[in-house]
């Protein structure tokens, strides 16, 4: 069988080309802009699979040098991610909402991961998988999916990265295909009406166009280097902690959080929209790297056992916006808005959650409150405390 290998700049050359053919597709293909999917994953997950035939026929083998790469583009992911996560602007978005938002979040966490690790177990298959299926994939995505689940790997689940990042894939279809009737479901069943007389924010800023400062993204990017390097210390000293596991990217992550608050009681103001551009950039050449070094055929194995765990976990999704999340936000017609978007990050992610709320509100009307508070504040919530969870609960769920 023929051997390639690609060096350390020509495997970031072609995740940057996986890149840049995901968005071509995504032009081109509406599928693809109806359900919300990253081009990035699809073309990943093309040359993947071809690559896999290759490798198990017996044609080609080809490797790639990410380690090194993959590893930074994730920690400055997380960091990005934790600048984010500013305790005054939760404060200033209200009180009793933000507590139904952050209990209907961190319960559906525990809730997909409670079902997952039962099924698994159920079905013959390592705890560690359910897992995988439960909130590592499905609230975390592709990019916690592919940071955390080789530690799985590590303590013998076979095949976690391939299934965990292909239950994030799927996630993302089913967000989309959920989210809308679930809100229309609510919205039905309680006669809800939106207030016809608000600005319908959610169509604010589409054509706005912000202009590219270099000094001013430079400023962003030596704040979020520092940030991870902080968060480095963090991550080093946590590693000490006896039974613990504590991954690199959870420290970088925490380092992010500390300057932000710490700049909040400054007169240094964040450029969100750069940090945002940030963590695009680095997220998607992750996935890339990710997609492109997985081998879909391990799938193959547990085809079952993953279908039958994701149905699972779509229902449980569908009776817990309903049951928990519009009861918890208020159940009004904004409440009805946020069960889609929360349908959206816990099967998808942020783009799913808003495209879902797009879709309700310009059949029902505008939700402000859904649309300015849910999303931002549940990611926030989610993205700190589910990576952490799933690290940390791992080595317990793994002697169940």
């Amino acid at each position: 069988m023929l051997e390639i290998s690609f060096d350390v700049m020509q495997s970031c050359a072609i995740a940057a080309g996986v890149v840049l053919l995901g968005r071509w597709l995504v032009k081109r293909v509406k599928f693809l802009q109806t359900y919300c999917i990253p081009g990035v994953i699809v073309c990943g997950l093309i040359i993947s699979i071809l690559l896999s035939v290759l490798r198990n026929a017996g044609i080609v083998s080809i490797a790639f040098d990410v380690k090194i790469l993959k590893e930074f583009f994730m920690d400055i992911f997380f960091t990005a991610i934790g600048l984010t996560a500013s305790a005054r602007l939760i404060k200033n978005a209200g009180g009793k909402l933000l507590v139904g938002i952050m209990i209907t979040t961190l319960g559906s966490i525990l809730a997909q991961d409670v079902l997952g690790v039962g099924l698994a177990k159920l079905l013959g298959l390592h705890p560690l998988l359910g897992l995988g299926l439960g909130s590592l994939s499905l609230m975390g995505g592709v990019g916690t999916s592919g940071a955390i689940a080789p530690l799985y790997e590590q303590m013998g689940a076979a095949n976690a990265t391939v299934i965990s990042v292909m239950g994030a894939t799927f996630g993302m279809i089913f967000a989309s295909l959920i989210g809308g009737p679930a809100s229309r479901f609510l919205i039905r069943k309680y006669r809800l009406t939106a207030n016809k007389n608000e600005v319908d924010m959610s169509k604010s800023g589409e054509n706005e166009i912000v202009p590219l400062n270099a000094k001013s993204m430079m400023g962003s990017v030596c704040l979020v280097v520092i940030s991870a390097g902080l968060g480095s210390y963090i991550a080093i000293l946590a590693g000490k902690i006896p039974a613990i596991e504590f991954p690199y990217f959870v420290g970088c992550m925490l380092g992010g959080v500390i300057i932000r608050n710490i700049l909040d009681h400054t007169t240094y103001e964040i450029n969100e929209a750069e940090v945002d551009t940030i963590n695009s950039v680095t997220l998607d050449l992750f996935i890339a790297m990710t997609m492109m070094t997985i081998d879909v055929t391990k799938l193959a194995s547990v085809a079952g056992a993953f279908i039958i765990i994701l149905a699972a976990q779509i229902i449980l999704m569908f009776l817990w916006v309903w049951l928990a999340t519009f009861m918890l936000c208020g159940r009004d017609y904004n409440a009805a808005v946020m069960a889609a978007a929360h349908v959206g990050i816990g099967l998808g992610s942020g783009p799913n959650a808003m495209a879902n709320m797009r879709a309700v509100i310009a059949e029902y009307g505008p939700a402000n409150v859904a649309w300015i508070v849910f999303t931002p504040f549940a990611l926030i919530v989610l993205d700190i405390f589910n990576p952490i969870f799933c690290t940390v609960a791992a080595p317990f769920v793994a002697m169940l």
